[in-house]
């Protein structure tokens, strides 16, 4: 089961929260709904399955469960002290929150494990990427497309940098990956099941000191 597998690629402090996305989520807390306040329906269906997947991860870390709104460059703003990571994939949301003291940054990325199309691998890939040969070529660009999300997520609240997918190398191992940012080399760890790639990237302190220093870039228009 994906919650059995995505449970295994996680260290201890981080929770979990899962929601599936073809029932009615529990109702937004406030402050959450303005941000999809004109999304179309199904937008709003996957916000509040996300946030409700959150509030879940937040109690299974052992933290309080709280509201989420969005900041001014799109991503959720946690509470003080606590990092997360939020995504989306089939018919599931799924969500990973710690401590930052534990651990400094969080990223996640589900998506469904069908061969990238070509015109669209070219977009993800840089010249620097190994696939490994631990899938075929266009199932492999779509796990390297979901690797680079994870940690492009976990590495933003640390360092600001909104990155290009064919500016980063990435090498694929079975059930990891790794790149490298400034001084730091990122690990993170992925899993296929029930249809799904799931990534993860959890930053240790180690790492985040060798990552770049915090930018003020806007996100692109």
């Amino acid at each position: 089961m994906i919650g059995g597998a995505l449970r295994a690629l996680l260290p201890a402090g981080v929770g979990l929260g899962l929601q599936p996305l073809d029932v009615p989520a529990p109702p937004l807390w406030p402050g959450e709904a303005e941000a999809v306040r004109r999304a179309v329906p199904a937008r709003q269906r996957e916000f509040a399955a996300g946030r409700a997947a959150a509030r879940v991860a937040l109690r299974d870390a052992g933290l309080p469960a709280a509201s989420l709104p969005v900041g001014p460059d799109r991503a959720p703003l946690w509470p003080a002290g606590i990092c997360g990571s939020i995504s989306h994939g089939g018919t599931l949301a799924a969500a990973l929150a710690a401590r930052k003291s534990d651990w400094p940054s969080l990223g996640l990325d589900l998506e469904p494990a069908l061969p990238l199309e070509e015109e669209l691998a070219g977009l993800v890939r840089a010249p620097g990427d190994d696939d490994g040969g631990v899938l075929p070529p266009a199932l492999a660009a779509k796990l390297i497309f979901s690797a680079k999300e994870a940690a492009f997520k976990a590495q933003f609240p640390l360092t600001g940098l909104w990155l290009d997918y064919t500016e980063v190398a990435l090498r694929l191992a079975p059930q990891g990956f790794t790149l490298t940012l400034g001084r730091a080399t990122l690990h993170g760890r992925w899993t296929l099941a029930e249809g799904l790639f799931a990534t993860v990237l959890v930053i240790g302190a180690a790492e985040a000191r060798a990552l770049p220093a915090r930018t003020a870039q806007l996100p692109p228009v």
